[in-house]
């Protein structure tokens, strides 16, 4: 079993006191910790300190891994690396770690949109193309740590990943919350475990695609930090698939 501590969304300040209390209530010890992005408001870069005090004071040698939302603004990219160096910053990249024995993949990126957002459309024209190619690309990053032999591939993402777990958002918002294509990746490539946030209203936070869970950790959707026991279901194969 993999135990991971999972948030998005803190928004800090916004959502600080609330992410405070519930690290402060969270007695378990994980085995890795995963910030799925918007962790500060309009790219506060130095919002986000209290939050890294905390959960380093908390969890001293625990892994602590991080994707980029949107409110952490591109071209900051650095910045936060320089100031929070002992998160792990995936910004369309993958890492391989050894955890109770196994050798995890992590996928990690801000995702993609079915539209760019009306500020999007005026400010960065070039992101359509960009949410376009991106699930060829997280197609072939899972194919590249899959290559190195890792027993689980995990894929986080800021934005949502589906349609699926989107109730509670405004239904005709929802292209400007997820990636559909996404989801067909996590689909035909088995993608073991997914993470991501920004749909603060959604009411539905755990999901099943085909054989994928899916959890949204959006700190405002769960009001408490998420933890994932992941197992690793192994499906017996040919003879042995009769004894069973």
């Amino acid at each position: 079993m993999v135990r991971i501590l999972s948030t998005a969304d803190i928004h800090s300040p916004r959502y600080l006191d609330l992410f405070m209390k519930s690290l402060e209530k969270t007695s378990i010890s994980p085995d890795i910790i995963i910030l799925a992005g918007d962790l500060v408001d309009k790219n506060n870069v130095y919002a986000l300190k209290p939050v890294y005090n905390a959960l380093l004071k908390k969890f001293p040698e625990i892994p602590i891994i991080s994707v980029f939302g949107n409110e952490e603004y591109r071209g900051y990219e650095d910045k936060y690396k320089s100031m929070y160096p002992l998160f792990k910053w995936l910004n369309d990249e993958y890492l391989v770690l050894e955890i109770s024995g196994q050798r995890i993949g992590i996928i990690g990126t801000r995702g993609a949109l079915d539209k760019p957002t009306p500020w999007q459309s005026r400010h960065m024209p070039w992101v359509r193309d960009y949410y376009r190619k991106l699930p060829l690309l997280v197609s072939k990053l899972i194919d590249r740590v899959r290559n190195e032999g890792v027993k689980i591939v995990v894929l986080v993402s800021h934005y949502g990943v589906t349609y699926s777990d989107l109730e509670g958002e405004p239904r005709n918002i929802w292209p400007y919350l997820a990636s559909s294509k996404m989801e067909k990746v996590i689909i035909s490539k088995k993608v073991d475990l997914v993470i991501h946030g920004h749909a603060h209203n959604a009411v539905k936070t755990r999901i099943k695609l085909s054989n994928t869970y899916v959890y949204n950790v959006s700190l405002p959707a769960n009001r408490e930090l998420v933890i994932i026991d992941y197992i690793k279901e192994e499906k017996p194969h040919g003879l042995d698939r009769w004894l069973k």
